[in-house]
């Protein structure tokens, strides 16, 4: 997610950029929770909301064969 404040410093506006990570995306209760975050960020005064996006990918680490 990213968001730009309306404050400014200078001529500049500040750019945040959030990155969430999860133990298990899988679970049907992680995604309200984080769209109440982005749902928070849009509909604050002090920022605008630039985009929010959602990804997923699955790593496991392994081991050579003997």
């Amino acid at each position: 997610m990213s968001a730009r404040s309306v404050d400014r410093v200078g001529d500049y506006t500040v750019e945040i950029a959030v990155s969430l990570s999860v133990d298990n995306p899988d679970d049907p209760a992680m995604a309200p929770i984080v769209q109440k975050l982005v749902d928070l960020i849009a509909g604050s005064p002090d920022f605008r909301l630039s985009s929010a996006t959602r990804t997923y990918s699955y790593s496991e680490s392994m081991t050579p064969t003997a």
